[in-house]
């Protein structure tokens, strides 16, 4: 710290009218054009920099507003990235809508599904389970297992019903993604749901570690999940009818 700023300091400090540094900052704010009438105040003040060599107070302006403009781009990429992907899904949501009102059993819906969100950009892997109940009447391809298994392997699922991002073994992943099981890095895990009765689990894989997180915001998903929910809840009270 320099002399200056050190008998600055003590002047502040023994002054009859002290004043703090609040009160400076503050009358800094309201007068920003303190330091163009008192350009020999400015020559002389200087700021100590990471690299330990003192720069100007125009310098440190500078660097600080750089920063701030550099910290902005990233937020507003980080949005239209969102707006991106939100898009996208949209995009996804309302063809796999579409399909699904022109399916005719339960195993075109499961295919359609399958299909058409396995075309989304970021979904690198997809699969549907059908929780297995007597009413059931599916192709050998669908893949099916009991309510218990499920809920033992998968629990916060079953729990929330709604989706879940979070960290699964490596059993967990080959379990569900089968032949693509090791390349995946992130899952998440969506009820396929109708009045709070879970039917089915859909699960979406990512090749990124950390594409599928706690902190995703999962709307589009869930939504996808009621959507196949409620189209599977019509088709399967038709075969018991």
């Amino acid at each position: 710290m320099s002399t200056e700023v050190s008998a600055a300091k003590e002047i502040i400090k023994t002054s009859d009218n002290e004043l703090g540094a609040d009160q400076i900052a503050d009358y800094l704010r309201k007068n920003p054009e303190f330091f163009i009438e008192q350009e020999g105040l400015l020559a002389d003040l200087s700021l100590p920099h990471e690299s330990g060599k003192a720069i100007s107070l125009l310098e440190r302006q500078v660097t600080i507003l750089r920063d701030r403009g550099i910290e902005a781009r990233q937020k507003l990429n980080n949005l239209l990235e969102n707006a991106r992907n939100n898009d996208q899904l949209f995009d996804t949501t309302r063809n796999l809508v579409m399909a699904l009102l022109r399916a005719n059993n339960l195993t075109e819906i499961v295919a359609v599904a399958q299909e058409n969100l396995s075309n989304h950009t970021n979904i690198d892997a997809c699969q549907i389970i059908l929780i297995e109940q007597p009413q059931l009447d599916v192709s050998n391809a669908v893949k099916t297992d009991s309510e218990k298994n499920l809920k033992t392997d998968f629990a916060d699922v079953f729990r929330l019903k709604r989706t879940h991002c979070g960290t699964l073994t490596q059993d967990q992943i080959d379990y569900l993604f089968a032949d693509s099981g090791k390349s995946i890095r992130s899952t998440a895990l969506c009820p396929v749901v109708n009045n709070s009765e879970v039917f089915a689990l859909l699960a979406f894989g990512n090749q990124e570690e950390n594409f599928f997180n706690i902190n995703l915001d999962t709307l589009f998903l869930d939504f996808i999940g009621q959507v196949v929910g409620a189209v599977f809840y019509r088709m399967l009270a038709a075969n018991s009818s």
